[in-house]
């Protein structure tokens, strides 16, 4: 794409990033890792503006303003474009956080353990933007 926005609005981020939590909340490997916990993670992303809180041990997704009105004990910030990236196995994490980039706050540790995880959804997410016929979203 031309411009940093991958996305077209919040319900695209939604639709894609939120869904992506989803399967990861139903991922027996992140039910057995955040089992017992209170690992609730608010992640908040910029252009376009979105919010979605991930419940872990209530293995619950939810948007926009009632994410926002939500208990987390981890915050995390990046762009969609990155969020984007993220899903696609292009974003190294831990780079992202040194530069800026990615936003992590609270209790890091728990979060940071699940990023393992998330390798085994990558083909699961461009699979799901090729369907949609969101090419213009995989990044090469």
């Amino acid at each position: 794409m031309s411009d940093e926005n991958a996305f077209k609005d919040a319900d695209e981020v939604y639709k894609y990033i939120g869904g992506m939590f989803e399967t990861a909340t139903k991922t027996p490997a992140f039910i057995e890792e955040t089992q017992g916990g209170n690992l609730v993670i608010l992640i908040k992303q910029t252009k376009p503006d979105a919010a979605i809180l991930v419940d872990f041990p209530n293995q619950t997704v939810v948007t926009g303003d009632e994410a926002l009105a939500g208990k987390s004990t981890v915050q995390l910030r990046m762009s969609s474009d990155n969020a984007n990236k993220f899903w696609q196995g292009k974003l190294n994490f831990t780079l992202a956080m040194a530069q800026r980039k990615v936003k992590l706050d609270g209790k890091r540790s728990v979060a940071l353990k699940l990023l393992p995880l998330t390798e085994g959804l990558f083909d699961s997410y461009k699979q799901t933007l090729k369907d949609d016929g969101r090419e213009d979203l995989l990044v090469a």
